[in-house]
């Protein structure tokens, strides 16, 4: 898909086109910004762009190369994605290997890193003098929501391109064309994106729903203070699933309980303000604050079982536990904790 076909990020498509018209486009960039904000099809356009025999220095993305380039099927473009946990340092070599041969069919060798913060210290280290010394028909783009995780010694030899999350617009833009659902499912997956649309796009709803289900029944238990047993088998079975599903069951309960948030500090914020002599029709609608707006009685109920400290204090947990899955802790004892202090008597 070529650049005048992406939503959104117009500060980064700018950067990247003044930088392929001038013909002063680094060598090596890093693509930071949250996941699911559009980091890889503008990578993509970017080798189409480097590619397109048709529109060079734009890329047309209809013409084969573009296709093939959109499809992974080009014989200069080359897209490393982490071998398990980490990028390996034979793909690394491999990669190196790539670069420094001459183009096959297009004018630029384009080498691709998804999640580079993946880079295992064998790797990052092998990889260093091609950062600095870059062949010059090569464009290496790496790729991270994490940048902080990449070792400074990659992350200082790499120019910068930043992404942000895509307005309410950009989303539902997006969703009309990657993920057309009925109206209902629509909406739902808008807020499920939060400003990430890539996170939702291939999203099966049923499954989603049935998870936030047994979620919400679990919450209920937890608010009545005396749910010790159910609360310790439900940390058994959600904390041994494989990393995705545990990752993804986390992530609907955190998203639960910041609604709980938002119900139980609403009051406040229409206070405020009145108070303040701002009109409330300037403040967002509660129901589109809410991420689970479908379900919004239940979690009305559900807000009242829990004191707003406390869900603070359980999100918190939540963060950590996300920081540290790349550390492989105990994801039973670590969501034991979270929910037992959750589910703590009033």
């Amino acid at each position: 898909m070529a650049f005048h076909e992406l939503i959104g990020q117009s500060a980064a498509r700018a950067f990247l086109q003044r930088g392929l018209a001038t013909g002063r486009l680094p060598a090596s960039l890093l693509f930071t910004g949250p996941s699911g904000v559009g980091k890889r099809q503008f990578a993509l356009a970017l080798a189409q762009a480097l590619n397109c025999p048709e529109a060079p220095d734009t890329g047309c993305g209809h013409c084969a190369t573009c296709q093939r380039i959109a499809q992974g099927e080009h014989p200069d473009v080359k897209l490393i994605v982490p071998d398990g946990a980490h990028i390996r340092i034979g793909q690394v070599r491999e990669a190196i290997r790539f670069a420094a041969d001459l183009p096959y069919e297009g004018r630029r060798r384009v080498v691709i890193f998804e999640r580079a913060d993946a880079f295992n210290t064998a790797a990052a280290n092998a990889f260093l003098k091609t950062l600095e010394e870059p062949p010059a028909h090569a464009q290496l783009i790496l790729i991270s929501a994490r940048p902080d995780a990449l070792p400074a010694t990659i992350r200082s030899r790499c120019p910068v391109v930043r992404f942000a999350l895509l307005s309410p617009e950009e989303v539902e833009q997006c969703l009309e064309r990657y993920a057309r659902r009925p109206p209902a499912d629509q909406r739902l997956l808008a807020r499920l994106a939060q400003g990430r649309p890539g996170t939702v796009t291939g999203l099966d709803l049923e499954v989603y729903r049935q998870q936030r289900r047994a979620l919400l029944e679990l919450l209920t238990l937890l608010g009545q203070g005396n749910a010790i047993p159910r609360l310790l088998k439900a940390a058994q079975y959600f904390g041994k699933l494989e990393r995705p599903d545990f990752e993804f069951a986390l992530d609907i309960l955190a998203s639960l309980l910041r609604d709980l948030v938002c119900l139980k500090t609403a009051p406040v914020a229409e206070t405020a303000a009145t108070e303040t002599s701002h009109s409330l029709e300037d403040q967002p609608a509660l129901e589109e604050r809410l991420v689970h707006s479908d379900v919004q009685p239940k979690l009305a109920e559900l807000a009242n079982l829990f004191p707003l400290e406390r869900l603070h204090q359980t999100l918190d947990r939540f963060e950590r536990i996300w920081r540290d899955l790349d550390r492989n802790i105990n994801r039973v004892l670590a969501l034991e904790a979270a929910l037992l202090e959750l589910s703590a008597k009033v």
